[in-house]
């Protein structure tokens, strides 16, 4: 199994035992916070089976139907986590101001706070291990994703402490209005996640500073006297990794052999020096 399923499988074992203790504790509590908490876990699990499907889906190598990769599936899955998001902080939010409208007591807050507390480091360690992680895997969009739920959980937790807090010391409405916080810190997470996947979608470029690496490479191969100009540099994201495409000259007098070299070595110090990038296609000009 690779980093990156180990990585997702952890995920999916942290989400279902939050997501238990969160059900159970909603159900004994009757506090709206923690069922907007549970709610939320919930479609944490889902997305994390989803990032589990698209690292798995993102590995298989070419086939006869996809020859660039499936690279894109862990931004399929991202986008899709996202859209889970989107409509779970909606629910939350609505059931919030239901409950700001005929506020219900909350028993047994203890226990409530209690477990917050012990969930709340939990998440805290499962993000920063799913964010390194998709860091060390060149960028995984899908355990970036899923760091950026355990993210929203953490702050969702937070937000439920609070209330639950506010309705130990006698103010019942601070329950609700935690839940009502969960759900735009939700929304907010849901809609950077949708930008970042549809950027891969449109084929964006990666950003500048890899570029500049990349012509870094370039520029040095032209102060070697290897080539003697490069243009028509392009770069696009696919999933995670990057596609380039760009034109070197070199001189008319140099052979076929020793010009593809030239090319052969540019191309292996690129994906050298700048990991995401996952293949090159070089054409070479006499000049």
């Amino acid at each position: 199994m690779s980093n990156k399923l180990k990585a997702a499988t952890t995920s999916i074992i942290a989400n279902v035992a939050l997501l238990s203790g969160k059900m159970i504790l909603a159900v004994f509590t009757g506090s709206i916070g923690l069922f907007a908490e549970s709610t939320h876990s919930l479609f944490d699990l889902l997305a994390s089976i989803f990032a589990y499907a698209g690292v798995k889906k993102a590995e298989q190598p070419e086939d006869h139907t996809h020859h660039y990769g499936h690279e894109k599936y862990e931004t399929l899955s991202s986008f899709i986590q996202s859209l889970l998001i989107t409509g779970t902080s909606f629910i939350v939010m609505w059931e919030a101001y239901q409950k700001i409208l005929s506020p219900t007591p909350v028993e047994n807050s203890e226990w409530g706070i209690a477990f917050i507390v012990i969930s709340i480091p939990i998440a805290y360690l499962i993000s920063r291990y799913l964010s390194r992680m998709a860091r060390k895997e060149g960028g995984s969009h899908a355990l970036e994703a899923d760091s950026a739920h355990f993210t929203t959980d953490i702050m969702g937790s937070v937000a439920v402490l609070a209330g639950l807090l506010m309705v130990k010391f006698g103010m019942p409405l601070g329950d609700p209005l935690a839940a009502f916080a969960v759900g735009l810190v939700m929304l907010y997470i849901s809609v950077k996640l949708c930008i970042s996947s549809f950027h891969v979608f449109m084929d964006h470029s990666p950003d500048r500073k890899k570029v500049r690496i990349i012509e870094n490479v370039l520029k040095k191969a032209i102060k070697n006297g290897k080539i003697t100009r490069y243009h028509k540099l392009r770069a696009r994201m696919v999933g995670s990794k990057i596609l380039l495409e760009f034109h070197i000259h070199v001189s008319k007098k140099m052979s076929i052999v020793k010009a593809h070299q030239i090319a052969s070595d540019i191309k292996n110090e690129i994906k050298r020096k700048v990991h995401e990038v996952k293949d090159a296609t070089i054409h070479i000009e006499p000049d």
